[in-house]
């Protein structure tokens, strides 16, 4: 098992380095290679940016960082609690035929025609039917108006895009629009490093101060083609592109 703090910090020492000198040379902040160094994974934003700050710190102090990197995979996995048992089985309760329900249906309709045919034959003496009477038949074939699918149809709602952008290796300005520049901000300031921004949507317009300081990452896939300046671009479902 390699000692990933310790192997950190005898490389820094050996080379008279302060954690400032690291830090203004990596772009890392001071209190993300410390942690780093302490072997307190969980102060870092994420897995991804632990594995990717460990790298660069390694390969700057002249370690193997796919050596460091792989044992703190390891870690990570042994870390993680095991899946849950899979439910138990339901018994399924036997399902009731069609023909049994129209029987039942028939039956019902049966009893209430004879109940009103009853009623109509105990008028009173001398009272005859009105030509205006309702029919038995009609009040036995009335059933409740249901609303039917063609009346309600079920509209699903349309899947939404997930966007993070990352200020990880340094400070961001951003200014993000929903669709368009004139479109609803989303969000505007500084992002500042090991800092992200989640972002649910189908498009926006995004003014980047510092872009190759991000990571942009669409339904957790890593972006590619982020400006080498400051620029416009436009993220849609199909991806990143200039505006």
């Amino acid at each position: 098992m390699v000692e990933i703090g310790t192997a950190l910090q005898d490389a820094r020492t050996r080379k008279g380095l302060s954690l400032p000198d690291a830090a203004e040379a990596t772009r890392i902040r001071v209190k993300f290679l410390a942690a780093l160094e302490a072997e307190r994974f969980g102060e870092l934003p994420a897995d991804v940016y632990a594995r990717g700050f460990l790298r660069t710190y390694a390969e700057y102090l002249g370690l193997d960082g796919d050596i460091l990197v792989s044992e703190l995979n390891a870690r990570i996995e042994a870390s993680r609690p095991p899946p849950p048992p899979p439910p138990e089985p339901r018994v399924a309760m036997p399902a009731i035929e069609g023909r049994v329900w129209a029987l039942l249906g028939a039956s019902t309709l049966l009893v209430l025609a004879g109940v009103l045919g009853l009623q109509r034959g105990s008028r009173p003496a001398g009272q005859t039917a009105h030509a205006d009477d309702p029919p038995a038949a009609a009040f036995a074939s009335a059933t409740p108006d249901r609303p039917s699918a063609a009346r309600s149809p079920h509209r699903a709602g349309k899947p939404v895009e997930h966007l993070t952008l990352v200020a990880a290796r340094g400070d961001c300005w951003l200014s993000v629009h929903v669709s368009s520049p004139a479109g609803r901000v989303a969000y505007q300031g500084l992002l500042r490093m090991g800092e992200s921004v989640p972002l649910a949507g189908k498009r926006f317009w995004i003014r980047m101060g510092a872009p190759w300081n991000l990571d942009a990452r669409l339904n957790g896939r890593l972006l590619t083609g982020l400006p080498r300046a400051t620029a416009n671009v436009l993220v849609t479902t199909a991806g990143l592109r200039p505006a």
